[in-house]
C-alpha cells in the first residue's frame, strides 16, 4: 500500500492515532490495514447496534473525503475503497486475498511464466452503456505510464511492466508513440488483453487486482474533460464510468458518498447489499455516538474507545492491515555514525516495541521481527522466514552495541544527539515522547525533535535531511517483495540512502525466480542482512479496531483490502 504517497508512489505512512487524522493513501504511502485469522481475513461479526435502516442496506464511515476515484492517478487508500466497489479490474480479491476471475473470466500463461493473456467476459458494459473491451485496459495503462499524467504510482510499476520505463521516460511525443507502440501490453483484440512482465513474477496476477491496472472507458474520460486535464476525471458521480458491482448515484464532498447496486454487472447475483452509503465522518467521538444511535453499521475506532466500547461487552473486532512500523536512519549521517550497522541496531535493540505499540495504538498490535509482516500471504513468508530481529530487553547489552558502533566512527555517546523529525500533529508529540524517555532510559542519550508540517517532513525526507524519522510502509500488492524491493540502492523510498550490493543481488536474484521455495530463500537472506544492517529498525506491524452492529456479516478487512463488501450481507 508509498513513496510516502509522499504519500505518493507507495506506501509511506504517517503514523496517526485516531481516525480523523488517518486517511493517508493506500503504498503508497498511504502508506497502504486479534482478528478472526491474524494473517489476511478478518470477517467481522455484530456488536450490538441496530445501524442504518433498510433491509439491505448498510452505512459506514469512510472516514474523509476521498480525494478522487481516478484510478490512473489515485494513491489513496479512501479513494481506493470505493474504488473496489465500482470499478473491476482483471482479476478480484476474494476473502482470501486470493486472485480469482473479475472482468477476465480467464488467462494463459506463458511457459517463461511472463507473459500472461487475458480473456475478458463478453457483452458486459460500462454505465455510460459502452462495452468494456481490452481497449479499455490499454487505454488506461497508456496514460497511467505516460510520465505527463502525474500517476504516482508509475514509478513504482515501470519496473515490473516490459516497456514501462520507456513509456514512462519518453523525451517527446514521437518518443512516446515509439514506446507505447512497442509497450508490454496490447489489445489482441476486444476480448484478448496481453500482458509482458519483466520477470516470473510470483504476484503477477494478484497485482492487477490493484487500482492502478483497472480499465477506464475513453468515452467517459473525454465527456468529463479529462483529454485536457486528466485530474477532471472521477471528481463526482457524473464524471467517471462504472462497470463494478456498485455504482456511484450520489457524492456530496466532505459528507458522504452513496453506492447504488449495478444491475448490469457480470455477477450481480452474488452481490447481496443494495445500497451502501459511505460516511466522511472524521471526528472519533461524533462516529461512536452515530454508532451507538444506531444510525452507521461500521466505525473505526482509536485505541482509547475501542478499549471503552470493549469494557461495556461489545464484539471490538480488529485486523492487521499490513503496516509496518520502523525508525528509519539516515545511513549517510556520518557526523553521527549513523552509516554505521552497529550504532542503528543498537538504538534499535533499545526500543521497547510492545511498550510502543500499547502506548501509542493501544491495542495488540504484535512487535515487528522482520520487515515484511505476517498479513502478507496468509503468512506463509513469515513462517518461512521466522523471528530474525529479537529483542532480550538487555539494554545495557544494546547500550555496548551503540558504544562500541561510535568508537569506530570516532565518536563517543556523551556527543550523540541525534535528531527525530516529525510531524506537528498531536499523535506525532506522543511518538517523539515515548520516544525520547526511551533513548534517555535505555541508552542515556538525548533525542532532539524537530517537527514540522507533514509536507515539510516528506520534502525533507525526500532531501535527505533528517537523522532519525519514525515511519510505516503497507502493502500495495500480496506479496513479500512489496515491502523488500524498497530498500535497494536508489529507491525513492529508500531515503536514508543505505546501499548494500549483496542486498540489491538478492533482490534481483529474487525477481527472476519462478519456482516459490527458491523465491523465499532469496528473500529469506535479504531480511536478514535488514536484521543484521538495521538501515530501519522494525518496532511493530500495526492493527486497526473496529466494530458493527450484529447485522452486518461478511465484510472483508485485510491488509490488501481495507474495506470490502462484495461479499457482505444483511442477517435477518
Amino acid at each position: 500500500m508509498i513513496d510516502a504517497h509522499k504519500l505518493t508512489t507507495t506506501q509511506m505512512l504517517t503514523m496517526v492515532l485516531s481516525n480523523e487524522e488517518e486517511k493517508i493513501g493506500m503504498k503508497g504511502n498511504w502508506v497502504k490495514k486479534v482478528a478472526v485469522s491474524m494473517m489476511c481475513l478478518a470477517m467481522v461479526t455484530g456488536c450490538g447496534s441496530n445501524g442504518s435502516s433498510g433491509s439491505k442496506e448498510i452505512s459506514v464511515n469512510l472516514t474523509a473525503e476521498p480525494p478522487e476515484m481516478n484510478s490512473i492517478l489515485t494513491t489513496s487508500s479512501g479513494s481506493m475503497n470505493v474504488l473496489r466497489h465500482c470499478v473491476e479490474g482483471l482479476v478480484v480479491l476474494d476473502a482470501k486475498d486470493e486472485a480469482q476471475p473479475g472482468m477476465a473470466e480467464s488467462w494463459d500463461v506463458s511457459p517463461d511464466k511472463k507473459t500472461y493473456t487475458f480473456h475478458l467476459r463478453k457483452g458486459q458494459k460500462w454505465s455510460n452503456g459502452e462495452e468494456v473491451t481490452a481497449k479499455d485496459f490499454v487505454f488506461a495503462w497508456n496514460k497511467h505510464f505516460t510520465k505527463k499524467s502525474g500517476a504516482a504510482y508509475a514509478s513504482t510499476w515501470m519496473t515490473k511492466i516490459a516497456g514501462a520505463e520507456d513509456v514512462f521516460n519518453a523525451k517527446d511525443d514521437a518518443a512516446l508513440k515509439k514506446a507505447l507502440a512497442n509497450a508490454g501490453w496490447k489489445a489482441k483484440d476486444d476480448y484478448t488483453f496481453e500482458v509482458t512482465f519483466t520477470g516470473p513474477f510470483q504476484y503477477a496476477v494478484v497485482l492487477m487486482a490493484f487500482p492502478s491496472f483497472f480499465p477506464v472507458n475513453e468515452k467517459a474520460f473525454n465527456d468529463a474533460g479529462a483529454a485536457k486535464d486528466i485530474k477532471k476525471y472521477g471528481t463526482s458521480e457524473k464524471t467517471m464510468a462504472y462497470n463494478g458491482p456498485y455504482k456511484i448515484t450520489s457524492w456530496t464532498h466532505e459528507d458522504s458518498l452513496v453506492l447504488e447496486k449495478n444491475q448490469d454487472y457480470w455477477n450481480k447475483d452474488t452481490i447481496k447489499l443494495d445500497k451502501i452509503t459511505m460516511k466522511m465522518i472524521g471526528n472519533m467521538t461524533t462516529a461512536v455516538n452515530e454508532f451507538n444511535n444506531g444510525t452507521i453499521d461500521m466505525i473505526d475506532l482509536d485505541g482509547e474507545n475501542a478499549k471503552t466500547l470493549k469494557k461495556d461487552g461489545k464484539n471490538v473486532q480488529a485486523f492487521d492491515d499490513g503496516g509496518v512500523w520502523y525508525l528509519e536512519f539516515n545511513s549517510q549521517a556520518k557526523n553521527l555514525g549513523l552509516n554505521n550497522a552497529k550504532v542503528r541496531k543498537g538504538i534499535t535493540l533499545a526500543i521497547d516495541a510492545k511498550a510502543m505499540a500499547e502506548s501509542i495504538l493501544q491495542n495488540a498490535s504484535p512487535v515487528a521481527t522482520t520487515m515484511t509482516p505476517a498479513a502478507v500471504a496468509n503468512g506463509e513468508f513469515k513462517k518461512t522466514v521466522g523471528d530474525l530481529l529479537t529483542r532480550d530487553g538487555d539494554y545495557a547489552k544494546a547500550k555496548a552495541m551503540l558504544e562500541e558502533g561510535l568508537k569506530e566512527e570516532g565518536l563517543t555517546l556523551a556527543k550523540f544527539t541525534p535528531t527525530l523529525l516529525c510531524d506537528d500533529t498531536s499523535s506525532a508529540k506522543k511518538q517523539a515522547e515515548f520516544l525520547q524517555a526511551q533513548f534517555k532510559d535505555n541508552l542515556g542519550v538525548k533525542l532532539e525533535v524537530k517537527q514540522v508540517t507533514y509536507k515539510s517532513r516528506l520534502d525533507l525526507m525526500d532531501k535527505g535531511q533528517f537523522d532519525i524519522v519514525f515511519a510505516g510502509w503497507s502493502a500495495d500488492y500480496n506479496d513479500p517483495m512489496t515491502y523488500l524491493d524498497m530498500w535497494m540502492t536508489g529507491n525513492g523510498n529508500n531515503h536514508g540512502k543505505w546501499s548494500n550490493a549483496e542486498y540489491d543481488a538478492l533482490i534481483n536474484k529474487a525477481s527472476s525466480l519462478a519456482d516459490k521455495d527458491q523465491y523465499y530463500a532469496t528473500l529469506k537472506k535479504a531480511e536478514q542482512i535488514l536484521a543484521d544492517e538495521c538501515p530501519i529498525g522494525v518496532v511493530f506491524d500495526r492493527q486497526k479496531d473496529f466494530i458493527t452492529t450484529d447485522k452486518l456479516k461478511g465484510v472483508v478487512r485485510t491488509a490488501f483490502q481495507d474495506m470490502n463488501f462484495n461479499y457482505a450481507y444483511i442477517e435477518e
